[in-house]
């Protein structure tokens, strides 16, 4: 199936006459909200609350901005607003912000036997391709600028261009030239299926290695409790920021003690532990954190994943070679090494950006659907290679 096209099963059939309503902006204060309007007679079912100056919505051309009063019930002082026509079957109204006024034009159109809906199932009925209608839901909840440029590049048909001119290039018999776009697309959807989900750094290392003071220095404020006495952190604590355009969850955990198996241990404080390495297995990246007074065998190289970071530089200086140093030596204190220690990090989680600037520039696929048809496009073309 191609990505572009869409299956019964992922997009319902619309019944002609079928009107879906539903709030297209965010629930809550704001200037403005938007009700979707979709499906066989929306323009004219729009038009039995709305009183234009100029006519109906249902005689406009598609584009047609209308201004009038909105009736919830027809003896009804009604409210000024906007309709804003796309075609006779999807048509938005624009209204005051806030839950009120758009919680009226709603249950107005209900009443008059509109079905409501989630935004996400009337973008689904608005005629707009799979691939538009994904990036639409996706931009919703982008992670971070870089993550939104790169959907709005697909809704923009980045991707649809590409995945069509890779099966033209089957169809042609150029089987080597479609085996290598089909590549690349799938070497760009290991960046694209993170586009809605923040990266997860998790930081880990001994009891008073200076973790905690590590993530405020990189998130910039004190998100974190800092104290001399070992074994503060107990918990899993995390600071949602945004590193050169991509959102990451930046997570502090509790200290690892040699003695950890003691009886000593606090029952909470061993929970922690038990969490810290839950989270370290599930992380994108893990910062292992050493003081710089530690001995030398506790900066040894670590495993696949992890990033060194020695902190408390401050108390032995920073000279060029520990900084040009495989690991990253930095002062939560001064801020010293922070800046490029943010680098190292996003180098790590997408070294796309640096080995291939121009992967990220174009098509990329962003969600498990469009993966899985790229990958049956690329099963055709390598089974027809040899032909």
């Amino acid at each position: 199936m191609p990505i572009y096209r869409a299956s019964t099963a992922a997009v319902e059939t619309v019944p002609a006459g079928t009107v879906r309503v539903a709030l297209l902006t965010p629930r809550g204060r704001g200037a403005l909200a938007v009700v979707g309007v979709a499906g066989g007679g929306a323009a004219a079912a729009v038009d039995r609350r709305f009183e234009s100056r100029g006519g109906g919505v249902a005689g406009r051309p598609d584009g047609a901005v209308c201004f009038g009063r909105w009736r919830v019930a027809p003896a009804s002082v009604g409210e000024e607003l906007v309709v804003v026509r796309h075609a006779a079957d999807r048509v938005e109204v624009q209204c005051h912000g806030g839950e009120a006024a758009a919680a009226a034009v709603l249950g107005s159109l209900v009443a008059a036997g509109a079905t409501a809906v989630d935004w996400r199932e009337w973008l689904r009925c608005t005629g707009l391709s799979p691939i538009d209608v994904e990036a639409r839901a996706a931009l919703a909840v982008a992670a971070g600028p870089k993550a939104a440029r790169i959907l709005c590049r697909q809704l923009g048909g980045a991707l649809d261009r590409a995945v069509r001119q890779a099966e033209r290039l089957r169809a042609a018999g150029d089987t080597a030239a479609a085996g290598r776009a089909t590549a690349r697309l799938l070497a760009a959807a290991r960046v694209g299926l993170r586009l809605t989900r923040p990266w997860r750094v998790v930081v880990a290392g001994a009891v008073n290695a200076g973790k905690s003071s590590l993530v405020n220095a990189i998130a910039g404020h004190a998100r974190c409790i800092v104290s001399p006495e070992p074994g503060t952190t107990r918990d899993l604590v995390t600071a949602r920021l945004v590193l050169d355009g991509w959102e990451v969850d930046l997570v502090d955990t509790a200290g690892l003690r040699d003695d950890a198996a003691g009886e000593d241990l606090a029952a909470v404080e061993r929970a922690g532990i038990a969490r810290a390495g839950a989270a370290r297995a599930e992380a994108d990246l893990v910062l292992r954190v050493v003081a710089c007074d530690a001995p030398a065998s506790a900066r040894a190289a670590g495993r696949p994943g992890e990033l060194l970071v020695v902190t408390k530089g401050d108390l032995v200086g920073l000279s060029q070679d520990r900084a040009a140093a495989d690991a990253v030596w930095t002062s939560a204190l001064t801020g010293a090494g922070i800046d490029a220690l943010a680098a190292r990090i996003v180098a790590r989680l997408v070294p796309e950006e640096r080995n291939d600037p121009g992967l990220l520039a174009g098509p990329v696929p962003f969600t498990a659907r469009q993966v899985a048809a790229i990958e049956s496009l690329r099963a055709v073309v390598e089974g027809g290679a040899g032909d």
